[in-house]
């Protein structure tokens, strides 16, 4: 339960009021700074409209929550999620989260996003219409029943999704898409759909479709040298040389991908034309949204010594696609950060091993790299606090503990704290322009707001600083004085990153590991609270403890 909250707002008491005035952004900017187990206790208190506006914060997504949600795994708030990966643009990863759930609802929501206001790439129209498991690309994965009906339906005009239809495992569904395009259907998925058929003994089927003329009749393929797919149709009721011939196409032709090897991975045929032998289907891995193709990781995993000793290191473009998939393996992630070091940013969650694998290679990957290994892994909840200042050198740690990255402000906080470091800090300058990660600017130089206080924290702030005589302005002195929306929800100006960073330290000094204190925070941001926000963060930490 929430512990009983003293009121605060007495008309005989004076002073500055904290009260949020957009609380659903000025809650989703509070929980910017929260970590995974508490985001995942937060959820069931928090209204379904907090949950949606706080996926995106200070202008970016909150991976934390979006996370939760997952884990959490409610069918409405997957579908704000997919919205998310599809419509709204939303992170890479996020898209590859959602595949990884396997979950029938969600790839009915995914694949009924074709007719709203997107077109969801091809492959992954295929891989869903095969209704098989991310995993394996072998293990049913039915749609509901509901979205069934619906496409077995049908269409006034053929859609890219009833040509996706053809990839179908289910002879229903792959059988009502090829009378319905007829001779206009795709040759790919005319040859899957033939094969489907033949698979299930519809062999009656293919042959009416033949005679009513209802299958692809010119030739296709690289300079049309492959046969009409009527011609391997015909063939395939005829013997079961036909049969044969027809099966081996359909291995060859596009459908819905599952990769097993590494040289897949790289797609390097496809990537040099100069080569012979032209491929019936070229599929550039470089080209793909990294989250979408399906990969036998176990093929892979499989084969990888065998490579190695032939060939040696994974290839760049191999690594570099690895790296940002959501469901690699951890043997396959310590390789690419042995291989390429620099590409272990792309690594979404990686593991303590990868971590201790790439200090072990000493100054080869960089502080920039392990900097931003430790954001992902301290976002991701897959590092620790504690594990990070224990595997670190202490140069790098260094340069963790100054970090500016919004996303890890939490995380940094904790490690400032573990190392004593925590406490305020002088704005001077009063503005910083880069995050302290890499040379991501936040500021231009072109534009008024991006350095002016008055924007940025409003008038109180501003003529503070224009009367302070002495040392400059602290990172305290500001969050004594603003507005919580100012730094919570910024639209005009943007809070410095130093001032976010202290705001992590009282987050996670007052109200780290306790949700009720979290509650609290949130109930006295909505309500109003007589002094300054730090002094708020304060009160709630007190009387929950």
């Amino acid at each position: 339960m929430t512990p009983k909250i003293p009121n605060r707002m007495t008309k005989s008491r004076k002073g500055h009021v904290t009260r949020a005035q957009n609380i659903a952004r000025c809650t989703a900017g509070l929980l910017r700074f929260a970590t995974p187990a508490e985001m995942d206790a937060l959820l069931g208190h928090l209204p379904a409209a907090r949950v949606r506006h706080a996926l995106h914060s200070h202008g970016t997504p909150n991976r934390v929550v979006a996370e939760a949600v997952l884990r959490r795994g409610r069918r409405e708030e997957l579908d704000r999620l997919v919205d998310d990966a599809l419509l709204n643009d939303g992170p890479p990863t996020l898209l590859g989260r959602l595949l990884d759930l396997d979950d029938p609802e969600t790839n009915a929501s995914i694949l009924g996003a074709e007719g709203g206001l997107t077109r969801i790439p091809r492959n992954l129209r295929r891989q869903l219409a095969h209704q098989t498991s991310r995993r394996d690309g072998v293990t049913p994965v039915p749609l509901p029943e509901g979205m069934r009906e619906l496409l077995m339906a049908g269409h006034r005009t053929p859609e890219p999704l009833d040509h996706a239809l053809l990839h179908a495992q289910d002879p229903d569904l792959a059988g009502t898409a090829l009378r319905f395009l007829g001779a206009g259907a795709d040759p790919h998925g005319a040859v899957r759909a033939c094969r489907t058929l033949l698979d299930a003994g519809r062999g009656h089927e293919i042959r009416d479709l033949v005679a009513r003329g209802l299958l692809p009749a010119d030739r296709w393929g690289p300079d049309g040298s492959e046969p009409s797919v009527l011609a391997y149709a015909q063939a395939a009721i005829s013997g079961e040389e036909g049969a044969r011939r027809l099966r081996e196409l359909s291995e060859r032709v596009r459908r819905p991908e599952l990769l097993r090897t590494v040289a897949e991975l790289a797609d390097t045929g496809s990537c040099e034309p100069w080569r012979g032998d032209p491929p019936l289907v070229r599929t550039v891995v470089n080209r793909r949204h990294p989250g979408i193709p399906r990969v036998d990781w176990h093929a892979v995993l499989e084969d990888e010594p065998r490579r190695r000793a032939a060939e040696g290191p994974l290839p760049y473009r191999a690594a570099g696609f690895m790296a940002r998939r959501t469901d690699l393996p951890l043997e396959l992630s310590r390789m690419v950060a042995a291989d390429h070091p620099e590409l272990a940013v792309f690594i979404s969650d990686p593991a303590p091993e990868v971590l201790a694998d790439l200090c072990g290679q000493g100054a080869r990957p960089g502080a920039e790299v392990l900097l931003k290994v430790v954001g992902n892994g301290l976002v991701a909840g897959t590092l620790t606090p504690e594990g990070v200042v224990a595997t670190l050198p202490e140069e790098v740690l260094d340069v963790v503990a100054e970090s500016l990255w919004l996303p890890a402000a939490r995380g940094t906080a904790e490690i400032r704290a573990l190392l004593g470091r925590s406490g305020d800090v002088a704005l001077a300058p009063f503005f910083v322009d880069e995050t302290g990660h890499g040379r991501r600017r936040l500021r231009d130089p072109a534009k008024a707001a991006h350095w002016d206080p008055a924007r940025a924290y409003g008038a109180e702030v501003a003529g503070l600083r224009r009367l302070r005589e002495g040392p400059p302005l602290s990172a305290d002195d500001v969050l004594d004085k603003v507005e919580a929306d100012a730094v919570l929800a910024p639209t005009d100006g943007l809070p410095d990153p130093r001032v976010l960073r202290r705001l992590a330290e009282h987050v996670h000094e007052h109200l780290g590991g306790r949700p009720e204190a979290w509650l609290v925070a949130l109930k006295l941001l909505e309500d109003g609270f007589v002094g300054s926000l730090r002094k708020l963060l304060v009160i709630a930490g007190t009387i929950t403890r």
